[in-house]
């Protein structure tokens, strides 16, 4: 009989061969074995098996900077830094107005990777500029999420209003990027189920921000299609689950946590997570790849990352700060 690490390396196996040799993204020369998989997963284990609730991810305060990555970064382990950012100047002075007033003309692309239909990354950017973003938040428009803005390279005297040092500090001595990426959206905006192999500490600039977690070891649980991307999503809502579509996903061991301003959530690499604005908000992540942790976390992922092919990892590292760019080139050779 097989017990559960048994059923994940398995599955990953085809996982992996569906994402170099399976044919046209999503692939699915292997979608049988992988269900196959799924399917005595849950016939040996779904009998005796509830669903579990979710856990709060630790909130810690004041916590020193050895024993945020001697417990968190090398365990790889989210945690909320509460109140981490409270005196940073971003936090203090940017909001909606602030925004309004001082860089509504600046040009924002539009687009949500995971807003399809079918299970391949949407590529579809939309161009037009911040006060209408900000508009639309005001009329209660959730269309208008603005993600990946470039507000900190097209302005970049604005990362003095963050803690950069310490950010700075925070990479793994053996790592590469130094990415702001910041989210800019209204009350009831949402990203879907996804993960990436990068380290991400998230500040919480303005207004609060709701996190669904799930560690590295739920892919299976969670039956991500095949795309050939570095971005890993899976259809599974964990707002509204559907276990009869995703039955393996009663196994997930949820975390949760709730961001206010000035919280700074740690997210290690390969955690999936979905997130969603609770009010209007301005969160800002920063990211960096350890190969390292990368591997522990994933190892499959990892690979599988640096095998892509839509985009290459070549033009996602080139132009990790512009997404939009990279979306537009795969859009353009669709």
């Amino acid at each position: 009989m097989k017990n559960s690490i048994q059923f994940s390396r398995q599955f990953q196996l085809w996982r992996f061969l569906d994402h170099v040799i399976g044919g046209n993204a999503p692939a699915r020369r292997f979608a049988s074995q992988r269900q196959k998989l799924i399917d005595g997963l849950v016939a040996q284990e779904g009998a005796a098996f509830s669903h579990r609730p979710s856990r709060q991810v630790d909130r810690v305060q004041n916590i020193s900077d050895i024993e945020f990555r001697e417990n968190y970064v090398r365990k790889g382990i989210p945690v909320v830094l509460e109140g981490k950012a409270n005196d940073w100047p971003c936090v203090q002075k940017w909001s909606l107005d602030w925004l309004y007033e001082n860089y509504c003309e600046d040009k924002v692309a539009i687009f949500d990777p995971l807003g399809s239909e079918s299970e391949g990354v949407n590529y579809e950017v939309e161009e037009t500029n911040l006060k209408d973003v900000l508009d639309a938040m005001r009329t209660g428009e959730t269309s208008k999420y603005s993600r990946f803005n470039r507000i900190l390279y097209d302005h970049p005297e604005l990362v003095e209003d963050f803690d950069w040092k310490w950010l700075y500090k925070s990479r793994n001595r053996v790592s590469s990027g130094k990415t702001f990426q910041v989210f800019i959206g209204g009350k009831g905006t949402q990203t879907s189920l996804h993960c990436a192999g990068e380290h991400n500490l998230f500040t919480q600039v303005h207004g609060s921000k709701h996190w669904h977690l799930f560690p590295p070891n739920s892919d299976m649980l969670l039956d991500p299609p095949i795309t050939r991307s570095p971005y890993f999503y899976s259809r599974f809502d964990p707002d509204s689950p559907d276990f009869n579509q995703f039955p393996a996903a009663k196994f997930l061991d949820p975390l949760e946590c709730v961001l206010h301003p000035g919280d700074v959530l740690f997210n290690p690499p390969f955690w999936w997570h979905q997130v969603k604005n609770v009010s209007h908000s301005i969160g800002v992540g920063f990211r960096w790849f350890s190969p390292l942790d990368s591997m522990k976390a994933s190892a499959t992922g990892t690979l599988m990352t640096l095998l892509s092919t839509t985009p290459p990892i070549w033009t996602a590292t080139k132009h990790r700060t512009d997404f939009a760019r990279i979306f537009n080139r795969m859009n353009s050779n669709s």
